[in-house]
């Protein structure tokens, strides 16, 4: 796949628009305007980031790998194609999928902009929600 857009476990792309069809033709089309959930959950985003024990192994033998994580995704931990997303140490917080974009929601809200893409790339180790502003004269800071 030219385009690297992950497949949900559910054999959909993880992929919302509005509007335009985009060049591939893949994904979810929404009629209107969107919060950040209804667009997750179109782009097929609605799981979280888990932080599990990392173990290494050589044959039957397998042992703890201290002070280290995997990331994995939780609508496919457990299942054989559950892929590790990264490796990270103790103190490192997994951004939620929800968390990372629901901070834009207010200006959504207010007509300032419209969600317009969302998706996945890869397993899931990338994602994305693009917004698009109506006006070209839009301060994210005012001043």
């Amino acid at each position: 796949m030219a385009h690297n857009l992950n497949q949900a476990p559910n054999g959909q792309i993880a992929l919302m628009y509005c509007g335009e069809v985009p060049w591939h033709g893949l994904g979810t089309q929404l009629n209107g305007p969107a919060t950040s959930a209804e667009a997750l959950t179109a782009a097929q985003l609605d799981w979280d980031v888990l932080k599990v024990p990392l173990w290494a192994g050589v044959g039957m033998t397998s042992y703890p790998v201290p002070r280290h994580h995997a990331l994995v995704r939780s609508d496919l931990w457990g299942t054989s194609r559950c892929p590790i997303l990264g490796v990270v140490g103790d103190g490192y917080e997994p951004l939620q999928n929800a968390e990372a974009f629901r901070f834009f929601d207010e200006i959504v809200g207010s007509k300032e902009a419209i969600y317009h893409t969302a998706g996945a790339l890869g397993q899931g180790e990338r994602i994305w929600l693009l917004a698009k502003l109506p006006k070209s004269d839009f301060e994210v800071v005012p001043g």
